[in-house]
């Protein structure tokens, strides 16, 4: 049992705001706008009503309503939402999603005070909230997740189901665990939400504008969404009906020119010429010759075209007046294909480079093997070392043909009841989802080609100046230039699926210092299971067969490549590789379709989880000053069974192993009333993260030496415990009147166990391997605060009162004892990764004359990606990066209008280096997207 004590954060906060105490009204107490087409004001907590942590109004009393047509209004609920709820929270609801440039649940999230994003391919594919990515996901209070994972992957939602977005800060005793950074809840659309017939639609086409890469076409991305939901009065109650079905297609790009890290040292002369290094520790070879360090350089141009589709269906029945049945369905899919172009000159290994330019001496030049400048362009001679394609540097293409898909199927159906001070709900959820993946790999070499290659360039990154042959200048885009290397193929099955029942019930008892009781049970089983394989094939014998000849000419395609790395180059078709993939097979002497099944690297799952909680509502008054909250505790119990097996180097050894854990989870929430408009949410309780399901798989994926040396490696971990943190949270609000408010957030998070990344090197069949696996660290802290304010300027004439603003900052400093090495029990004290330590939103709002409209820049501060990647154990940062969108919609009359977005403006991208930016690593070109939208509503 955890014992709760006022922390210093708790102090702040009440000595800021205890002047502003005076004998005001309750300050949980509200007055909202209505309209003639009211909606009902969304849950304030991912739960069901009977475990809400609010007084429920007396019998016979007018629940206020909030509208949510409107971004005024819509930014208005979530005010609402944010002010009434027991918790730190803040939301994203329905229009406000609607009036932005967002297709998927994640590109709404950004722009949430504390939430941060990371954008991969185009699409928003992570959702961090306050340095932290260990985020639960519910949809409407129950627990959802893509493929094997215990998370939704956001780029699966479109927000045309959406009806809210709800980020929980903190926890109450009814809210599922599973998360120490937070809890989303998705609050999907039903059909009571609305007066009656409702009809909307949208018709949208966006275009991708591919930074980078010149040589990218610019291609369509249509959009379309339909909607219709009704309600109707009948002599057996009244009944509700929805159903919405969305569908996206997408032509992406998304180029990515590495560094790689450094593995050799060269000794540089006076006169630029670099002579590699062999084993021990490096030395000069003359007195004046410096040492230097010369990483590979390659890229990899990402494309592909993607389907997103989803359908939606809701079902509600006011049986009477106390009683009500609730149904939802969502599906979702995605199909793709896509190619991973690989382009790489591995230069690292080169015996003798010229045209040294090496870094000016530096801290980045102090290294543990002693002063080691990066080099920064050299020319790498070819270099025979043994047979006809044995050279240094090793200059190749490689194309990954990728064809996947994913199925997610979620069904909730639920009761609520209430009469006088009972509430009582039960609900019952099924989710299963199926992810697939097949890829085909073929690697393509040129023998003796020679590079110039830099790795620091003008803007801090590297390329190429040269790839050539003593046939050929342009080596890149000669067909008859390249020989073919080994073929890779795998596939990848992952499912899971679960059953979840909860039942919650709740008490109000008057208007003593117990206002009310809160109970529930939650009941859950969850499968998830991997099946797949790997094979490798070179050709045999001792010619190597251009790839023109070997398969004809459709077998090459000259990809739009990367203008740093000497633009388009030639690599194998995805499509070819795809299509004919048992052709490709058959020249290679491996057996059609799928390689068999490698029973090392399935494993299986089965996770069962019992929950009860207990929470007390309270109220009270201390002076003047209004108190009310909730306290309790919530108490899990996990049985697990894993079987798989572990592979380390060579030894594989099976696994079945029965685990359990017990989890008891306390948590005390208050809600200071100072006066009508200022209030405080203070908080403490403690929170898990269960490892991934794929985290506690053993089973080890490797990636091949055939495209980037050496090979790599990643598995999971079966010994891994959850993740622990008790959290403190304190914040002073105040909110203006009609809208708008001003806040102050303060947080602590004591962290045990936080999982990181560790690497080392494994020999596997003869081969090293960079293989990476998971591991628990030992104890950490997570603090900061976050400061926000957003009002539409109603207080100023015309036309400036149509004018808003958001703006939130949010500071995040943390650090982490991290393992010396994965088989040392030794800590040192390192940075959290994956935690900025800047952050903010800033939002420029205009509605009035029919248009509405918004400018919004995100920023996301430089963060530490990977603790001392070797060879010098230097940290890998990624920079900060200040992404711009802007959406502008007009109303041609009350049922249509049209509406412009752009996605990413400034062009910004994804910059990251080693300890330095003088020793650059990657760089990845977001697109810029540009759409134009027509949307109807009957």
């Amino acid at each position: 049992m955890t014992t709760f004590q006022r922390r210093p954060v708790y102090a702040a906060i009440l000595a800021l705001c205890a002047h502003a105490a005076g004998a005001q009204t309750n300050g949980n107490q509200v007055t909202t706008e209505t309209s003639s087409a009211p909606a009902e004001v969304p849950p304030q907590a991912p739960v069901t009503p009977a475990a809400s942590s609010q007084p429920a109004p007396a019998p016979g009393a007018q629940i206020q309503q909030v509208t949510i047509t409107g971004l005024r209004s819509s930014i208005r609920s979530a005010e609402t939402i944010k002010r009434d709820s027991v918790q730190v929270v803040d939301s994203v609801n329905a229009d406000d999603i609607g009036k932005f440039p967002d297709r998927a649940a994640g590109d709404a999230l950004q722009r949430i005070a504390g939430v941060q994003v990371g954008r991969d391919r185009g699409e928003t594919s992570q959702v961090i909230i306050r340095g932290l990515p260990d985020v639960t996901t519910t949809l409407n209070g129950m627990e959802y997740f893509t493929g094997n994972g215990r998370r939704l992957q956001y780029q699966d939602l479109p927000v045309q189901s959406i009806g809210g977005l709800d980020v929980y800060k903190t926890a109450t005793p009814n809210q599922l665990e599973g998360g120490i950074a937070g809890g989303i809840d998705v609050r999907l659309r039903q059909p009571f939400d609305l007066k009656g017939l409702s009809v909307t639609g949208y018709v949208e086409d966006r275009r991708q504008k591919v930074t980078g890469s010149s040589a990218t076409p610019t291609k369509n991305n249509p959009g379309i969404g339909f909607s219709a939901s009704n309600r109707w009065k009948t002599s057996y109650g009244e009944i509700g009906a929805l159903f919405d079905v969305a569908f996206n297609r997408e032509h992406w790009g998304y180029p990515v020119q590495w560094v790689d890290r450094p593995v050799n040292v060269h000794s540089v002369d006076a006169n630029g010429v670099g002579t590699r290094l062999g084993g021990g520790p490096p030395a000069p070879l003359t007195p004046d010759a410096r040492l230097g360090e010369l990483p590979n350089v390659g890229g990899i141009y990402n494309a592909g075209d993607r389907d997103r589709g989803s359908i939606h269906g809701a079902f509600q029945w006011k049986v009477n007046p106390n009683l009500e049945a609730n149904v939802q369905y969502l599906g979702t899919g995605y199909r793709a294909r896509s190619a991973v172009d690989y382009i790489l000159a591995i230069t690292t290994w080169t015996p003798t480079l010229t045209d040294v330019q090496l870094a000016p001496q530096g801290g980045y030049c102090n290294t543990p093997e002693g002063v080691i400048c990066p080099i920064q362009s050299a020319y790498a001679q070819a270099k025979q070392f043994g047979g006809p394609y044995d050279w240094d540097p090793y200059t190749a293409t490689s194309t990954w043909g990728v064809k996947e898909h994913t199925t997610s199927h979620f069904l909730n159906v639920g009761l609520n009841y209430h009469d006088g001070p009972w509430k009582g709900s039960t609900n019952f959820g099924w989710t299963k989802s199926t992810f697939v993946n097949d890829t085909v790999i073929v690697d393509q070499q040129i023998p003796g080609a020679s590079v110039g290659v830099y790795t620091y360039g003008a803007d801090g990154h590297g390329g190429y100046n040269s790839v050539s042959t003593p046939t050929s200048p342009v080596a890149l885009r000669d067909p008859r230039a390249f020989v073919l290397r080994g073929m890779v193929q795998n596939w990848g099955v992952s499912k899971g699926e679960q059953a979840q029942w909860r039942g919650d019930v709740s008490y109000r008892m008057g208007d003593g210092f117990i206002s009310g009781v809160d109970a529930g049970l939650r009941l859950s089983t969850h499968r998830a299971s991997f099946q797949g394989a790997e094979g490798h094939s070179d050709i045999t014998g001792d010619v190597r067969a251009n790839p023109v000849d070997a398969f004809g000419p459709g077998f090459e395609a000259l990809v739009p490549g990367l203008d740093r790395l000497g633009g388009p180059w030639l690599t194998p078709s995805r499509d070819f590789l795809i299509d004919q993939a048992d052709a490709v097979r058959a020249f290679y002497g491996a057996a059609p379709g799928r390689v068999a099944e490698d029973p090392t690297r399935a494993f299986g799952q089965r996770e069962s989880t019992n929950t009860v909680y207990l929470a007390a509502r309270w109220k009270t008054k201390a002076g003047d000053i209004d108190l009310s909250g909730t306290v309790g505790a919530r108490y899990v119990h996990v049985a697990r069974n894993l079987n798989g097996n572990s592979r380390i180097g060579d030894v594989v050894t099976p696994i079945d192993v029965n685990s359990s854990e017990n989890n008891f989870l306390p948590s005390f929430a208050a809600v200071v009333g100072w006066r009508e408009n200022l209030q405080s949410h203070l908080s403490v309780g403690k929170t898990i993260t269960r490892p991934d399901f794929a985290s506690l798989n053993p089973a080890l994926s490797l990636i091949p030496p055939t495209v980037n040396a050496p090979g790599t490696g990643s598995a999971g971990n079966p010994n891994l415990r959850p993740t622990r943190s008790v959290n403190t949270d304190a914040t002073l609000e105040y909110y203006f009147p009609k809208n708008g408010y001003a806040q102050i957030a303060l947080f602590h998070r004591d962290i045990n166990g936080y999982l990181q990344n560790m690497e080392s090197d494994e020999i596997i069949g003869g081969q090293t391997y960079r293989v990476t696996r998971p591991q628990n660290s030992g104890t950490g802290t997570l603090r900061g605060a976050e400061l926000g304010i957003q009002k539409f300027f109603d207080f100023l004439p015309a036309p400036w009162s149509n004018f808003g603003a958001q703006f939130n900052y949010t500071w995040i400093d943390g650090d982490n004892q991290t393992l010396v090495s994965p088989t040392s029990t030794e800590f040192r004290t390192t940075a959290l990764t994956n935690v900025a330590k800047k952050n903010y939103n800033f939002a420029l709002l205009y509605e009035g004359n029919g248009i509405t409209g918004r400018l919004a820049a995100t920023h996301r501060g430089s963060f530490v990606e990977q603790i001392a990647e070797p060879r010098f154990n230097m940290d890998r940062i990624v920079k900060a990066a200040t992404y711009v969108d802007l959406t502008v919609s007009y109303a041609i009359n009350k049922n249509v209008s049209v509406q412009f977005d752009a996605v990413n403006l400034t062009h910004e991208k994804y910059e990251s280096y080693l300890g330095s930016p003088m020793i650059p690593r990657d760089i990845r070109y977001n697109p810029t997207t540009y759409g134009l939208g027509l949307r109807f509503s009957l």
